[in-house]
């Protein structure tokens, strides 16, 4: 790891180097602050005079503060590094079919503003114009310079073409279906933009901020108004040769589908046709919260539309299972956040039905899931995008 020559065509160049060892100091910082300088050599395995020089880049490019910690060494007041709270920004984004969610993250998807906004019913072009403005607000309430917004990660429904940046079946938000929304995005922004499927983001979420960080491969079912899930392999979020790992519906055909479907619609038919006079609700409108809150309290067809729902729900788990054999499942969404009903059911269905069963958790995150791992994506890209302006930056006016 430490600053060598490099032979020709050995295929890592001076730049290159650079920029990995950074990288390196960098993640030690962020993942271990405060943190001395003997403490980044030590851990990383780069000699000191290394780490000093690549602490005073990162110094003067403006992702590291240093300071002494008289707590730690109150003796010598040994300095200290940790990132700088606003040397560089992420937008994430999460469009939903009613409210588009966003935040502010600094180094580490630390939150420095959030904001939700009404997009129900708008058309795609307006829904962009709304994350624009947005984002304009998250700035002004942070009080952050917008130039050190470096990244925006938006997090939609449905199947995000690697190639065109276009969104395909999102059934939930049909306006963006066909939609160029990653270079609209850009343009309206004025930084880059990765677009991600929403469910994909929740997964990143729960490996670096939730449930899924202490496993090395789960599956994050989000069960709600549709049903999808986002696969972590061995550490690494799985979209697939085109960016459709986890829609888990086309799994069925249509028959099967539509008596295993759990989404919420699914639901309240089943409810509604097969229970309809024991829930009923004098006009007032049935929904699956009600549904639960029923079972909770004991209801019968509640608790049997519950046992329904947890069926229904296995029958997507066993996908799973029988594909990725991943050793966790974490459940979100409005109706799998239900896990005080739902995950002993779902354990011992699961445990009839399958030779090895996953271990089943709820979302620690709840709601903010897709936040988060768009957060913790964006806040990544933004750190590495300074690196690389830097040091090609160095290269050349060392060329000159």
């Amino acid at each position: 790891m430490d600053s060598r020559p490099t032979r020709p065509g050995s295929g890592v160049t001076a730049t290159t180097l650079r920029q990995m060892n950074l990288r390196t100091v960098w993640s030690v910082i962020e993942g271990g602050h405060p943190i001395s300088r003997a403490e980044i050599a030590r851990l990383t395995g780069i000699s000191k005079p290394t780490v000093s020089v690549l602490l005073e880049e990162l110094l003067a490019i403006g992702l590291v503060t240093e300071s002494p910690d008289t707590a730690r060494d109150p003796s010598h007041g040994a300095v200290f590094f940790g990132p700088k709270p606003d040397g560089v920004h992420a937008l994430a984004l999460d469009f939903g079919a009613h409210r588009l969610r966003g935040v502010l993250a600094g180094p580490g998807a630390e939150i420095a503003a959030r904001r939700d906004v009404d997009v129900r019913g708008l058309p795609a072009p307006r829904m962009v114009s709304a994350a624009a403005e947005l984002a304009a607000g998250l700035v002004a309430a942070a009080g952050v310079d917008a130039a050190t917004v470096r990244h925006a990660v938006a997090g939609v429904p449905g199947v995000v073409d690697r190639h065109t940046g276009r969104v395909w079946q999102a059934l939930n938000i049909p306006a963006l279906n066909g939609f160029a929304i990653a270079a609209e995005l850009e343009a309206a922004l004025g930084v880059p933009v990765t677009v991600e499927n929403d469910i994909d983001l929740a997964a990143l979420g729960e490996n670096t901020h939730g449930t899924g960080a202490a496993a090395e491969s789960f599956a994050f079912l989000s069960v709600g108004t549709g049903v999808g899930a986002g696969l972590v392999l061995h550490g690494h979020l799985h979209r697939g040769f085109s960016g459709a790992a986890g829609e888990l519906d086309t799994a069925f055909d249509p028959p099967s589908f539509a008596a295993n479907d759990p989404c919420a619609a699914a639901i309240l038919e089943y409810a509604a046709q097969q229970h309809a006079a024991a829930l009923r609700t004098d006009g007032t409108p049935l929904t699956t919260e009600l549904i639960f809150d029923r079972a909770r309290a004991g209801d019968p067809a509640a608790t049997t539309v519950v046992d329904e729902v947890a069926r229904r729900i296995t029958a997507y788990i066993a996908v799973l299972a029988a594909v990725a054999d991943v050793e966790l499942v974490i459940l979100g969404g409005g109706i799998g956040l239900n896990g005080d009903l739902l995950l002993h059911r779902l354990a011992r269905l699961a445990q009839e039905r399958l030779p090895y069963p996953p271990r089943l958790e709820v979302s620690a995150l709840g709601d903010g899931a897709v936040l988060t791992g768009a957060a913790a994506l964006g806040a990544s890209e933004a750190v590495e995008k300074v690196i690389r302006e830097r040091t090609k930056a160095a290269a050349g006016l060392e060329l000159r």
